[in-house]
């Protein structure tokens, strides 16, 4: 992904550094800093950092926290349904 594009409004995710791209991404667009949206998120700036690198440890709960904080709506659907 190029740091220089928009966050798509739709887009598929496999993996945990392609959505650490999108998070990313996005918090940069908004305008804030990874202090910032950790203070929104209560978490602390480290995790965010973890998060945007793709770390594969991270809770689905604070993943789940910070997209929403960030306008993120994660939807799930079942393929071949």
């Amino acid at each position: 992904m190029s740091n220089h594009l928009s966050t798509p409004s739709k887009m598929q995710i496999f993996d945990a550094a392609e959505f650490g791209q999108v998070i990313r991404r996005r918090r940069k667009e908004l305008g804030y800093t990874q202090e910032a949206i950790a203070a929104m998120s209560n978490c602390s700036p480290r995790l965010i950092g973890e998060i945007e690198r793709g770390r594969t440890t991270v809770g689905i709960q604070r993943v789940l926290d910070l997209a929403t904080n960030l306008g993120i709506d994660i939807t799930l659907t079942v393929r071949g349904a």
